[in-house]
Formats: C-alpha cells, structure tokens, sequence
C-alpha cells in the first residue's frame, strides 16, 4: 500500500501534537483506507508503523483497531507498508509497541 499524507488540523510541522492522517491506498484494487498515524518503531532493524482506522466519530464505533504495518521504501523510492502475515512477527512488534506505550503512559 502506498500512503498519501494529510494532517487533520492545523499545527506547526514537526510539533509533536500533529495528529497524522494517511489516506492508504492499495494498489491491487484501488480502496483507500483512512489512518491516523499512532507510532513508528524498529524492532530487529525492521520498520514498522502502528495506526488505526479513521473513522468520523458517528456514534457507531466503539471498539477502535489499531493496526501494524511494516514501512519500507519501494523501488521508486515512495514510502510503502506491507501487511504482516507471520503471527510471531506481528506478537513481537505488538509486545513492543505496548511496552513503549505503557511507558509512555506512566511518565
């Protein structure tokens, strides 16, 4: 999937209080997928990105998903996220991910 970056508001670039939306777009079929950008980690020197589904807020969704996807940079040189099918491989970097964040949490 390639991304297409939006901010949702307003905000000095760089500032840490962003709130990064990325339109994905599969290339296989066209969908766009709306994200809002949560973290970018390395785990065993590779990248990968946690995010979640964007959705307006309707009222009709209770139970956010994250998802992780592994970042590379294709051939082109455009940045690119892959899905991860290995269940070990996708544990590790979740495992990660929730330490940092419950770290994060309790500063």
């Amino acid at each position: 999937m390639s991304p297409k970056r939006r901010r949702s508001k307003k905000t000095r670039a760089g500032s840490a209080n962003d709130d990064v939306l990325a339109v994905l777009v599969d290339e296989r079929n066209g969908r766009e997928y709306y994200v809002s950008m949560i973290d970018t980690l390395v785990v065993d020197g590779r990248e990968y990105s946690v995010m979640y589904n964007y959705e307006p807020d309707d009222g009709s969704h209770f139970s956010p998903e994250i998802v992780i996807m592994r970042l590379y940079r294709a051939a082109n040189g455009d940045l690119a996220f892959s899905s991860i099918i290995n269940k070990k491989e996708l544990d590790e970097v979740f495992d990660h991910f929730f330490r940092r964040y419950e770290a994060a949490k309790f500063q």
